[in-house]
């Protein structure tokens, strides 16, 4: 059986490309439907993950989160903080500053501007992590350019064979989503990336290298709307999507 997961949220980057959204506000905390993304999180890991625990990275803006969601007592889960103080190391330098409060438990990192809607995390969160070091959500999509904005996947059946961040030609139609579990041991895998001299490192970079060092990465089917917050139209598109499902769960 696996171990309880802990979660991990890096919400350490600045949102360029939101802007003038991430002006004064953290774009993990655009209110989608009145809601900051970033709590939305903390509610699907709770309630479908039954996640307990949970480390937010912090940088840009960090004290606008950490006043707002406190010791996560309110909220029903015990919240942790840590600084990235390197953020030219790369979103992986975020994941690896979480590894202090592992404590032998298996991960889940969700990107602060990942937004799920209707989805099944709660079988996501159940994957065998004794079988694969990690797992990545990947989804079928017809839109080119948001696999281009993001990174594809090629798997063999429940195995991920390949990861491209922000790929030039596409091998399919699977587009793979910035929220992985990782088993604990990947922490040290990681870390010792680091010591070997890299001085940036994208964790999608960093999981394709597991792969390619011998690594079984497994494939999860992702269920539900999926946008990645990182500019204007795609805020947009996420405060729509989430009014229209309520609206739409009311009238039933």
């Amino acid at each position: 059986m696996s171990s309880p997961l802990i979660g991990i949220i890096p919400a350490a980057g600045s949102g360029i490309r939101a802007r003038p959204y991430t002006y004064e506000l953290h774009k993990g905390m655009f209110l989608i439907d009145g809601k900051p993304n970033i709590e939305r999180h903390i509610d699907l890991m709770r309630d479908e993950m039954n996640i307990e625990e949970i480390v937010i990275v912090l940088g840009y803006m960090g004290d606008t989160i950490r006043s707002y969601f406190g010791d996560g007592e309110d909220r029903g889960v015990r919240i942790h903080y840590v600084e990235n103080q390197h953020l030219d190391k790369g979103w992986a330098w975020s994941v690896l500053l979480a590894k202090p409060y592992m404590a032998g438990r298996n991960g889940c990192v969700m990107l602060a501007d990942e937004f799920y809607l209707d989805s099944n995390l709660g079988d996501f969160a159940t994957f065998d992590l004794e079988t694969y070091s990690a797992v990545c959500p990947v989804k079928s999509v017809t839109d080119e350019a948001l696999i281009k904005k993001n990174f594809s996947v090629e798997r063999d059946g429940s195995r991920v064979i390949r990861l491209v961040e922000n790929p030039v030609a596409l091998p399919n139609d699977l587009l793979g989503m910035a929220s992985f579990l990782i088993r604990d041991d990947v922490m040290v895998e990681l870390e010792a990336a680091f010591d070997s001299g890299r001085t940036n490192l994208d964790f999608v970079t960093f999981v394709d290298d597991l792969i390619r060092a011998g690594h079984t990465v497994g494939a999860f089917d992702m269920d539900g709307a999926y946008i990645n917050l990182n500019d204007v139209a795609s805020m947009e598109a996420a405060q729509d999507a989430a009014i229209r499902s309520r609206l739409e769960t009311a009238g039933e």
